[in-house]
C-alpha cells in the first residue's frame, strides 16, 4: 500500500471470535485503537471505539474473555503489525439513534490467566529463572522471554500469590550480575553503611517483541559500560546528531525528515521534594531484626554515596546538592525508616551465617542477607528515574517498544540572544528510557487514517552525555 505521510496507516482488520460460532470481521465500526506497554505494568492494554450500527454487542454477543486479532500496516514496516489480545470489559456505551458506541477493553491472555492463578510451590534459584519456568507452567505462555539473571538467587515462599504479584517481588530483590559488593562499618556497631557498584532493582513488563527482565542498571548503561548486560540487545531510537527525534519550529519544507518529528512535548512534575522525601529517594534507614538469630542492625543508605557507580542516560555527573545549613546538605540525613524482619533461613541453606563479606568466599555467601544492602537501594534506584520526565507526541511507530532508548532534541526557550550560541534546551535534550508507549491508530482521520505515538519517558538524571549540565552544580 502506498502512503503519502509518516502518519498514514490502513487497518488491516479487526477480528473478534467469540466462544461460540464463527469469526466476526468489524474493522468497518472501529472508529479508533488504541495499544499500550509500560515498564511497570506486566501485561499488554489496549482499547477500541466503536460504532456499533449492526447490535453486535447483543448479537454475538459479547461476554468477556473472546480472542481479538488486529492487524494494521503502517509506514514503520513492509509486514503487518499483529495484535492478539483479549475482551475484558465493555465500557462507556450509549446511544444515538440507532447506533450504539461503547469502548472494548483488551488485555494480554496471560492478564486474565492470572486472576486464577497461584504459586503454591516454594521457589529456589535465581530470579530470572524463576520467573520464566513460572511463565510456561502457571500462565501456559509460549512467548519469548527476555532478560538476565540476578547477582544473588534466592529461596522463598511465594506465599499462593498470583504470578504476576509474584514478579514484581522478585524484582525489587533482584541485583545487578554486574554488580559488586563492598561495605564499612561505622561508629555504631549496630549501624553499616556501604558503596557499591551498580545497584539493586529490576523491571519485569510485556512488549510486543515478549516477556523482559532487566536491571535498572543495564537498561541505563551505555553499549561499552561493564554494568550493561550482554543479553540485553539495547533498541535505541534517533542516532544523534543526524537522526535524533527533533523539535522543529516553523518545520515545513526545511528539508527535515518528518519521521523524526517532535509534535508536541509535555514536561510534567519533574521536582517534588516532599514525595522524594517520603519516598527515601536521597537517604533512608532500615532496621532489621532477625527471629532466627536475635540480631538487630541498622542499615544507613545514602544515594550520594553509589551515584558514581550508577549508570545514568543524562549529562549529570553529581547528584544535585540541597543545602541545609553551613555545610550539610539534605541527603546527609535519612528521610524515611523502614522496620523488616529477616530471617536468613528464608535465603540461605548452608550451615553457619549467611554472610556476604565472607573474606574466604571468591563470590558472594549463596542465598545471603543481601537484602540488608540492597532493598532500600532499589527502592532509591527506582524513584532517581523519576528525576525527569517527558512526553513526547511523534508519527506513528509501531516498532518503538516500552524499555528502549530515545535520543531526542527539544529547542532552547531562552531568549534569541541567549540561544543564538546552542539552538538546544541542553538541560532536556539528550537520552531518555521509554517508560510507556502508546500506539494511537485513528482510521476516520484523512484518507489513510492517522497513526500517532505517544511516549512517556523518564531518566535519572539532567542534561547531555558530553555537555556540563547546571544540576551538576
Amino acid at each position: 500500500m502506498e502512503f503519502s505521510a509518516s502518519t498514514d496507516f490502513s487497518l488491516e482488520s479487526f477480528v473478534i471470535t467469540p466462544h461460540v460460532g464463527e469469526k466476526v470481521e468489524i474493522k468497518n465500526l472501529i472508529a479508533s485503537f488504541t495499544y499500550s506497554e509500560s515498564i511497570t505494568t506486566p501485561f499488554l492494554t489496549a482499547t477500541a471505539q466503536v460504532v456499533d450500527s449492526v447490535g453486535m454487542i447483543n448479537t454475538l454477543p459479547i461476554k468477556g474473555g473472546e480472542l481479538v486479532q488486529v492487524r494494521v500496516v503502517t509506514t514503520a514496516s513492509e509486514e503487518p503489525f499483529t495484535y492478539n489480545m483479549k475482551i475484558w470489559q465493555v465500557g462507556n456505551r450509549f446511544a444515538e439513534q440507532k447506533k450504539q458506541v461503547y469502548t472494548l477493553g483488551l488485555i494480554s491472555e496471560e492478564a486474565i490467566t492470572n486472576e486464577t492463578a497461584q504459586v503454591t510451590v516454594g521457589t529456589t534459584g535465581n530470579p530470572y529463572s524463576i520467573i520464566g519456568n513460572c511463565i510456561r507452567t502457571d500462565l501456559k505462555s509460549t512467548k519469548e522471554i527476555f532478560g538476565e539473571n540476578s547477582l544473588f538467587e534466592v529461596k522463598m515462599i511465594p506465599g499462593l500469590k498470583r504470578p504476576f504479584d509474584f514478579f514484581t517481588s522478585l524484582s525489587i530483590k533482584s541485583v545487578s550480575p554486574q554488580a559488586t559488593f563492598q561495605s564499612s562499618g561505622s561508629g555504631n556497631t549496630n549501624e553499616t553503611t556501604e558503596e557499591v557498584k551498580g545497584s539493586g532493582g529490576f523491571f519485569f513488563w510485556e512488549t510486543y517483541r515478549g516477556y523482559n527482565f532487566y536491571a535498572v542498571d543495564s537498561l541505563l548503561a551505555d553499549e561499552k559500560s561493564k554494568l550493561k548486560s550482554p543479553k540485553l540487545k539495547t533498541q535505541a531510537w534517533g542516532t544523534a546528531p543526524y537522526q535524533a527525534y527533533t523539535e522543529r519550529l516553523g518545520n515545513i519544507g526545511d528539508g527535515g525528515d518528518d519521521r523524526f518529528t517532535i509534535k508536541r512535548s509535555i514536561f510534567g512534575s519533574e521536582i517534588n521534594l516532599m514525595e522524594a522525601l517520603r519516598k527515601g529517594k536521597l537517604s533512608s534507614k532500615v532496621a532489621f531484626f532477625n527471629h532466627s538469630t536475635g540480631q538487630y542492625s541498622e542499615y544507613v543508605y545514602r544515594l550520594k554515596k553509589s551515584y558514581d557507580n550508577m549508570t545514568h542516560l543524562g549529562g549529570q555527573s553529581i547528584l544535585s546538592k540541597i543545602p541545609l545549613g553551613g555545610d550539610k546538605e539534605l541527603a546527609d540525613y535519612p528521610s524515611r525508616t523502614l522496620s523488616v524482619l529477616l530471617d536468613h533461613e528464608t535465603w540461605f541453606n548452608e550451615s553457619g551465617i549467611a554472610n556476604p563479606e565472607d573474606e574466604q568466599a571468591k563470590d558472594p555467601t549463596p542465598y545471603a542477607d543481601w537484602q540488608k544492602y540492597y532493598t532500600v537501594q532499589a527502592i532509591a534506584r527506582y524513584q532517581l528515574l523519576q528525576n525527569q520526565r517527558c512526553t513526547i507526541v511523534i508519527p506513528g511507530n509501531a516498532l518503538m517498544c516500552a524499555g528502549d532508548r530515545i535520543n531526542i532534541r527539544l529547542v532552547s526557550k531562552l531568549p534569541d540572544e541567549l540561544a543564538k550560541d546552542e539552538p538546544w534546551d541542553l538541560e532536556s535534550s539528550g537520552e531518555y528510557l521509554i517508560g510507556e508507549v502508546t500506539h494511537s491508530y485513528d482510521p476516520t482521520m484523512g484518507n489513510n487514517g492517522q497513526f500517532l505515538t505517544t511516549l512517556r519517558l523518564m531518566r535519572d538524571s539532567y542534561g547531555m552525555k558530553g555537555k556540563a549540565s547546571v544540576h551538576s552544580t
